[in-house]
């Protein structure tokens, strides 16, 4: 054939040649759809004298048209017709020589003549683009569409922000033997936001609120309530509560966070955990308001910002919450050799059948599955320092177990420990104070309605165990006054219940 005389080389010139010469302008169509610049047909003359006849899009040769190259400034040089793609010839087309004697006829790929071959060379009979009108037309609907819907949402939440009230209405209980009132709270609508004095509760679909507070002991409260909705609106309402006398048994046994001096944040983060109601064992009583108890010691005595506390209470303590809480979000708030780490555990704990490993009970855990489902306290150590912390203090609230010749364990009053007080197994910047020795029960008390343990930790931060008064808790310090009024207390249930520490007994846990 003719046309394949032309050498591979000389097909590849041209395509450079036409595309240099597409490329180097700006088309502009001209004709019936000059305006319909993103995609059209029309007429473009280029600079050097070449012509281009077909289609544009995007201001690109892209389509079918004929390209003609000027010859003695007439158009009788080379001419090709066929497929363009982006300006350069790509697809079905003919390229002719300007003496007609020679021609390439075939597929085109980036400019360049790849392959022989009969091509159709009547253009398209229509130019009109119907079918990216069509497109076009339906991002228009689209487009409508959206902006009504948009606006019947606008005028939606106008209506209803308008027709919203937010009412608060506010009961507040006497207190209990500990001192605690409830303040039961309702918004009667879905509410975003509700604060008291200041503190975050979060958003409630239902609007209804039971919050547990601790009066100050021989003066009015007042508790300044703060509602938003999911519109805006909110309202607020200060509830006045008149100062309660305690007796002195009551004084004895109440828990006084609010009576701290708030201690300056530092880098430190905490995890607290407290498990009361498990799946599958008995309950682990007065384990959640532990938990929620040391929430503000955490805060007011070791100088922990809210921000940097987890805090897991039942549901949201089983095995996968904990292990995700010690694994991933402990390594993120954790500047490596300079965070302080503080962990509080109240719930059960069991030993390993062959009793080389202790185990934290998470929530859905299951005695009988005690490796499937239980925390081992090697990897929650082995967790803990792989953050690479500055120290590390740990309060477990937890005992061994005793169990029934029907195979029933964890006494409902008593909670197992799972951490022995052995400076062996914790790397040399833990300390770690647990509940009880390890044939010892950990007992929780009606009367305190605590741990004995957690209660006395907790008073102990207070400044109880500040025992020489220079303003300084240290973990001996501490471990001094539990080891005093733990075991009494436990001596009302005719318990035996002696606190341990490992570790380092001169650090500083709390300054006044």
């Amino acid at each position: 054939m003719k046309f394949l005389r032309i050498s591979v080389l000389s097909a590849l010139a041209l395509g450079v040649a036409v595309n240099a010469v597409a490329q180097s302008q700006l088309p502009v169509c001209v004709g019936k759809d000059a305006r319909r610049w993103t995609h059209c047909q029309g007429i473009h003359n280029f600079t050097n004298g070449d012509r281009y006849e077909g289609e544009f899009k995007d201001g690109k040769l892209h389509g079918w048209g004929t390209y003609y190259h000027l010859a003695n400034n007439q158009f009788q040089g080379d001419k090709y017709t066929g497929q363009f793609l982006n300006s350069t010839r790509q697809g079905g087309g003919r390229y002719v020589f300007a003496n007609g004697s020679e021609a390439l006829e075939g597929l085109w790929n980036t400019g360049i003549f790849v392959r022989a071959e009969k091509i159709n060379l009547q253009p398209p009979s229509d130019f009109t683009l119907l079918e990216e009108r069509r497109r076009i037309d339906e991002d228009k609907t689209r487009l409508a569409e959206e902006r009504r819907q948009m606006e019947e949402e606008r005028k939606r939440r106008e209506t209803a922000k308008a027709n919203t009230k937010i009412e608060l209405r506010v009961v507040i209980s006497e207190p209990d033997a500990s001192g605690l009132v409830l303040l039961s709270i309702q918004t009667g609508v879905d509410t975003s936001s509700l604060k008291v004095n200041g503190d975050e509760l979060g958003g409630n679909d239902k609007g209804i609120y039971q919050i547990k507070r601790l009066p100050k002991v021989g003066q009015d409260t007042v508790y300044n309530i703060v509602a938003l909705d999911g519109y805006g609106n909110s309202v607020n309402k200060s509830i006045v509560l008149k100062g309660q006398t305690l007796s002195t048994k009551q004084v004895l046994t109440t828990l006084n966070p609010e009576n701290l001096k708030k201690s300056a944040p530092r880098d430190a983060v905490a995890i607290i955990v407290g498990i009361q109601d498990y799946k599958r064992l008995p309950k682990a009583d007065f384990a959640n308001d532990d938990a929620r108890s040391f929430y503000d010691y955490a805060v007011r005595a070791l100088g922990i910002k809210p921000d940097n506390i987890k805090m897991l209470i039942d549901g949201e303590a089983e095995q996968v919450e904990i292990l995700s809480a010690f694994k991933s979000w402990l390594p993120s708030y954790v500047n490596k050799g300079k965070t302080d780490v503080y962990v509080f555990y109240s719930g059960h704990g069991l030993p390993s059948t062959d009793g080389k490993s202790l185990f934290l009970l998470p929530q859905n855990g299951h005695k009988d599955y005690l490796l499937e489902t239980g925390i081992d306290q090697n990897s929650l150590v082995a967790a803990i320092s792989a953050a690479k912390p500055k120290s590390v203090t740990l309060f477990i609230d937890s005992c061994y177990s005793g169990s029934t010749r029907s195979g029933e364990t964890l006494l409902a009053s008593a909670r197992p420990i799972v951490l022995k007080a052995s400076e062996s197994i914790f790397p040399s910047n833990f300390t770690v104070i647990t509940a009880s020795s390890l044939d010892q029960i950990s007992s929780s008390s009606p009367e305190l309605k605590h741990g004995i343990f957690s209660f006395y930790v907790m008073k102990g931060l207070e400044g109880a165990a500040d025992l020489n008064g220079d303003g300084k808790i240290t973990a001996g310090e501490l471990q001094v006054y539990l080891a005093d009024v733990v075991p009494r207390q436990a001596m009302k249930m005719n318990r035996r219940q002696e606190p341990q520490l490992a570790g380092d007994a001169d650090r500083i846990l709390v300054v006044k």
